[in-house]
């Protein structure tokens, strides 16, 4: 919530702040406090500046400022960023991934198969390689004749 603390002011942010109610609200109350010089506040950027004299310890703003956060937790809460959802993959996205893992595990498959000295695995895998080339070719063969 402390985005920065000098001596003589502090400035707080917290996504809340970014609706102009919740910010008038929290900007009068903390100019109500004695001490405090002046107040600025940004609905954009979701920040209060808070300028004091030397009279104000900074400890006294920060219990200041928890205690409004404490008020108002539901709307902090519910402008709360929350996880974008998981989005699924198309039926391209599907083909491409399975693809290059395809491509990939194969290579892994036909070099360990080769050195381990094993000619019907790393024959296998060699033409499983070669078929999953052969799709990758297919599937971009726009781009490569392009």
């Amino acid at each position: 919530m402390i985005a920065s603390c000098i001596e003589g002011r502090i400035r707080f942010r917290h996504p809340a702040l970014t609706d102009p109610d919740l910010l008038r609200i929290v900007a009068t109350q903390l100019a109500e406090m004695p001490g405090i010089t002046a107040i600025e506040a940004n609905p954009r950027t979701g920040s209060v500046l808070v300028t004091h004299d030397a009279s104000v310890a900074t400890d006294d703003l920060v219990a200041m400022a928890e205690a409004l956060a404490a008020t108002h937790a539901e709307a902090l809460a519910a402008s709360a960023p929350a996880a974008p959802p998981r989005k699924k993959m198309t039926t391209a996205q599907l083909k491409r991934r399975t693809q290059k893992v395809g491509l990939a595990s194969c290579m892994a498959a036909t070099l360990v198969t080769g050195l381990a000295d094993t000619k019907a695995a790393h024959l296998t895998f060699g033409f499983a390689l070669a078929g999953f080339a052969a799709w990758h070719l297919y599937m971009y063969r726009r781009r490569f004749l392009a």
